[in-house]
């Protein structure tokens, strides 16, 4: 048997997934002790970032944002398309296999006989690596919920709150504003918070309030709209220096009109704390012009047109769904849409499809694997329950593989050139294909 020591990156993922009987577990207790083990610290200065959706293009915007204006940035943010590596990044870059390696064996050696979930390793990960590096910024996603996430066991000097919406009831709660209750829990007593999402459940207010935290919400104290010239983002509070109140004729090459809210969050975010950090509207701009975000409503090829997203809950699905309508076939008028689904057991189908299924002609669905995953069969059956419930009258078409990959191979080979392929339903079906394809490489 190999020694700890002499581990590659595959047999430490494939090691921490089974250390603890839970996949989730959604305390603090544990992971503190190991960090204290560990002698760990807090990073030098600490964005948090909550929500449902838009968690990781979020992150992705500040750290691009961030690296232009010269700063030292860690980046954690969960799941990956298609390397563990992209979890961890210093710079931009995603780690190397070795210093994963190296923090796993930190923490194995200090956890003693703690249990640790999958996602408890790779957030100490993450903070040992960021220490290790002495990063000047680390911006740190929360995988599930917030009050009770790991990575919450670090705390923030601002912290971020996207669009809240009905996801992981099982375990946050099955109303919206229970969710935001738990989301709002990376609020710290007297500290700064932002909030996204224009219609943000009550309960985070209320947190904010309760614990003495400054809250800037969209709408409230600060506004975006989209113009013909560009995005226009204006708020007039008195903490803010003139050069950020007002930021105007703003370009966002990212696809899908829900990233204008996302860019809000963020743009409050730097202005908020750029006299701290240093960072002007300039690096902003610079910055945004050559942002990229792999797998939202990503448009990959044409002829067919191929689109991928890892949309995965209601309001994401939702989102892409906008996106196609707003996105009619450009290569004709009477091409069809063939999905590409595989969806996680624990996920609520009808929420995920409702807005999309109209649309679609062939459903090529996959079987994904792991603890939570769902074969084809099982996603076939609940399809065509929710297209009886939907659609009466409309013969649903679809056919069932043991992999997403075979799912898209079979997708792409019907395809006409008019046609339309769309690929989503989880990170997993997504990075699976990529992963396979390299697409977005080539």
């Amino acid at each position: 048997m190999k020694q700890f020591e002499e581990f590659v990156l595959d047999d430490w993922v494939e090691y921490t997934q089974k250390q603890h009987w839970r996949t989730i577990e959604l305390k603090l207790d544990r992971i503190r002790d190991v960090w204290a083990n560990m002698d760990g610290s807090k990073p030098n200065f600490v964005i948090t970032v909550a929500g449902t959706n838009g968690k990781g293009s979020s992150v992705s915007m500040l750290d691009a944002v961030l690296l232009q204006a010269g700063k030292k940035t860690g980046a954690y943010t969960s799941p990956h398309l298609v390397r563990y590596n992209e979890r961890i990044k210093i710079n931009g870059v995603p780690v190397s296999d070795e210093e994963i390696c190296l923090g796993f064996c930190a923490i194995e050696k200090a956890r003693k006989s703690i249990p640790l979930t999958y996602f408890e390793f790779g957030t100490l990960c993450a903070l040992w690596v960021f220490i290790r590096n002495n990063v000047d910024i680390a911006i740190l996603e929360v995988g599930m919920g917030g009050r009770l996430d790991a990575v919450n066991m670090i705390e923030n000097d601002i912290a971020l709150i996207t669009t809240i919406d009905i996801d992981h009831q099982q375990w946050l709660g099955t109303d919206k504003e229970k969710i935001g209750a738990e989301k709002a829990g990376i609020i710290k007593p007297g500290g700064l918070v932002v909030c996204a999402d224009p219609e943000a459940p009550v309960s985070i207010g209320e947190t904010a309030s309760r614990v003495g935290a400054t809250l800037f919400q969209v709408g409230v104290d600060f506004v975006v709209e989209d113009r013909h010239d560009g995005i226009s983002w204006s708020c007039n509070d008195s903490a803010l220096s003139n050069e950020w109140k007002h930021v105007e004729q703003i370009n966002l090459p990212l696809t899908g009109k829900y990233q204008i809210r996302n860019f809000a969050g963020v743009l409050a975010v730097l202005a908020l704390i750029e006299k701290r950090i240093g960072v002007t509207t300039d690096d902003l701009r610079l910055a945004l012009q050559s942002v990229n975000i792999p797998g939202r409503c990503q448009v990959v090829s044409k002829e067919p047109e191929l689109i991928i997203d890892v949309a995965h809950n209601r309001q994401s699905a939702t989102e892409l769904a906008k996106f196609l309508a707003l996105r009619p076939h450009t290569n004709s008028q009477s091409g069809k849409t063939l999905v590409v689904l595989g969806v996680l057991a624990d996920k609520a189908l009808k929420e995920i499809i409702g807005e999309i299924m109209g649309s679609v002609d062939i459903w090529y669905l996959a079987t994904l694997g792991g603890d939570r995953g769902q074969s084809a069969a099982d996603l076939l059956r609940k399809l065509a329950q929710v297209n009886r419930e939907i659609s009466p009258h409309r013969v649903l078409k679809a056919a069932i593989f043991d992999s997403p990959v075979e799912a898209y191979n079979a997708a792409m080979s019907d395809a006409a050139k008019t046609d339309r392929v769309v690929v989503f339903g989880s990170f997993y079906t997504v990075g699976e294909i990529v992963k396979h394809t390299n697409m977005l490489t080539t």
